[in-house]
């Protein structure tokens, strides 16, 4: 490339104008000839989303047969064709898939725009994995490829099909966290993800989604003009016909006025089709009057302000290539065959919304009905034999709950909390430390479990996991760092994190705990429902405990698909005490409570006497002493 090409300034046009001026279907396409962006409207201010100064991060959630994966070869050929002189990456779910596409689709496109070929490099620098346009990389990776995914850094990557992708990359992190770790030292970096969602709870595309500010396709009414956003809820057809007739009649009902919509309006529909700002409903908000509820939990926001991370979602209804009557008939086939997996399938690829697997799971309500008459940091029963904590960290604090464990693992929750503070700090772990600190009736507590999944300190301001340092700094050596794993073989199992430069254990050094959250996930909620005739074995909270800790105990739920296997989806963002006990019945389990047997009558009255004169001496001592706070670290 020339060093006047180079000081030539760009078009002013967004990805889906390039492709109207550049891009030309081949005969084996669906639609051959000219691209129209103007066939699919929908992506025109996603297109604008990736020009604009500002914007970093941008999430498409939406069905099969939308145009998803072309309209990431429009962004990357506009990058590449109109000046933008950044390395580019694609990121695909499997190798076998970014192969094909790279070798297909990608050489189509290039071959395609007269100007990408010319600025296409021959021979050996166009390969599968990187292709060079006027110079500047193109690569290609996949799931499971830490090494593709960290090689090179670049200021534009395209992730497909978020949701097919597995969760971790051979150890080294999710495929959206490496992504983003290689755009970090560009200034005007563009990072796109797209996919069709999964299941409620459990999809990364609808996280992405979530986590930015959100917006949603609308058509206008041809009946009162009001905008609406369509959704596979609207979508009616006459019942007790074979389905082939009863697909043919599909329509799409307006939730104002009722008035109905037939296939051969989409195109209309489309093109006067805008998209609307929404946000999600809090658990107890109510939409308000008038406004359209969509997807049971998101209303029109009012929100106009900026953002660095934008997400649109596009139902599959919109699609020019799926007919009302395709996906009406995908639709009745699935429900007739009654299986979960061919349901879920069509309303993931064909309406681009999540499903909603059911499962089983106690009220809050039951939660609530677990509270006995004794306050909190009392010891209300003599039968407790050791005490426990378990911590969940987060940025901003730190959550804790305190349980009692006695005989037959009957529990009693003594302290919960949340303790302010960012936790890159001091401040907030000297509070949790001296939390540990606390006697009840003269009971210290046995161990705590601390949750290591989120990693403040992580940075070049401290060279260790503040989790870690934490704990090594605890004098009674209680205080653990824990780890959750959805599947393990035994429940909990304890590994040693610090060794010497010759690679001996440290005598006394940290263990990380693994926690196999499945299993005590499924103990805290059996346990929450545990007969109320039972001799010994319940699981009881304070009186004073919280409307919000008990919606938090009941925030995931516990799922069997079809398949057999069990997930747990979340229906609360907020489940930082569900967290918190999962530890406590680890911490409980790692003491062995299963062996517990119960105290004799005059073993409790021993214990309650030692307990009495523990206490006095710890109020002696309190009074009579002077505490300065000590940083941890």
């Amino acid at each position: 490339m020339t060093a006047a090409e180079i000081l030539k300034p760009p078009p002013n046009r967004n990805a889906g104008q390039w492709a109207n001026d550049s891009r030309v279907l081949p005969p084996s396409s669906p639609e051959p000839g000219a691209w129209r962006t103007d066939r699919t409207p929908y992506w025109w201010q996603v297109y604008e989303a990736f020009s604009t100064p500002g914007i970093e991060e941008i999430t498409i959630v939406c069905g099969a047969q939308m145009g998803k994966t072309e309209a990431l070869f429009n962004v990357i050929g506009h990058r590449m064709d109109d000046g933008a002189y950044v390395p580019a990456m694609y990121v695909g779910a499997t190798e076998q898939a970014v192969k094909s596409i790279s070798k297909d689709r990608v050489d189509k496109m290039l071959e395609s725009s007269k100007s990408l070929y010319a600025k296409l490099e021959k021979g050996q620098r166009n390969g599968v994995y990187e292709k060079f346009i006027g110079g500047v990389r193109l690569g290609f990776a996949w799931a499971g490829s830490a090494t593709q995914l960290s090689s090179q850094p670049v200021g534009l990557c395209l992730i497909d099909e978020v949701d097919r992708m597995s969760g971790d990359t051979q150890g080294e992190g999710d495929p959206i966290t490496l992504a983003r770790a290689r755009c970090k030292n560009f200034s005007n970096r563009k990072i796109g993800a797209v996919s069709t969602p999964t299941v409620e709870g459990g999809s990364a595309i609808w996280s992405l989604y979530e986590s930015s500010a959100m917006f949603m396709w609308a058509w206008h009414c041809r009946h009162c003009n009001q905008a609406f956003v369509p959704q596979l809820s609207l979508l009616q057809w006459p019942e007790g016909k074979p389905i082939e007739e009863t697909a043919e009649a599909a329509e799409v009902v307006c939730p104002h006025c009722g008035g109905t919509h037939a296939n051969k309006h989409k195109r209309e529909l489309n093109i006067n089709g805008r998209y609307l700002r929404m946000r999600r409903l809090g658990d107890r908000e109510q939409a308000p009057e008038g406004k359209q509820l969509v997807l049971e939990h998101y209303v029109e926001s009012d929100d106009n302000l900026p953002a660095r991370a934008v997400g649109f979602w596009v139902s599959g209804l919109c699609s020019p290539w799926a007919s009302f009557y395709d996906v009406a008939a995908q639709l009745l086939r699935a429900y007739k065959s009654t299986n979960v997996n061919t349901i879920q399938a069509v309303i993931n690829t064909y309406g681009g919304e999540l499903f909603r697997l059911k499962g089983e799971a106690p009220d809050w309500g039951e939660v609530a009905a677990c509270r006995q008459e004794y306050l909190p940091g009392s010891l209300p029963s003599r039968e407790i034999q050791f005490i426990v904590l378990g911590a969940d960290v987060q940025k901003h604090g730190i959550y804790y709950c305190v349980r009692g464990f006695g005989a037959e693992s009957e529990s009693y929750l003594l302290d919960n909390d949340y303790l302010n503070g960012e936790t890159e700090h001091d401040n907030v772990w000297i509070a949790l430390g001296q939390v540990l600190s606390r006697q009840y009736e003269g009971m210290p507590i046995t161990r705590a479990l601390i949750d290591s999944g989120y990693r403040p300190g992580d940075s070049h301001k401290r060279p260790d996991h503040a989790v870690y340092t934490f704990c090594r700094n605890m004098s009674r050596g209680i205080a653990f760092p824990a780890k959750g794993r959805d599947t393990m073989e035994s429940p909990v199992l304890a590994r040693n994190i610090d060794y010497t430069h010759g690679g001996k254990v440290v005598k006394n050094g940290v263990k990380l705990w693994h926690i196999n959250t499945d299993y005590f996930k499924r103990w805290v909620h059996a346990r929450i429902r545990w007969p109320e005739d039972a001799d010994r074995g319940g699981w009881f909270l304070h009186n004073q405990a919280s409307e919000d800790y008990c919606r938090q105990m009941v925030a995931e739920e516990l799922v069997i698909k079809a398949s057999g296997k069990a997930i747990w989806i979340r229906r609360n963002k907020e489940n930082h005490y569900l967290d918190c006990e999962v530890l406590t019945a680890a911490a409980a389990y790692s003491l062995n409570v299963h062996t517990l047997r119960p105290v004799p009558p005059k073993q409790q009255q021993r214990v309650a006497q030692a307990q009495a004169e523990k206490a006095q001496q710890v109020q002696q001592v309190q009074r009579s002493s002077v505490y300065q706070r000590k940083s941890l670290f």
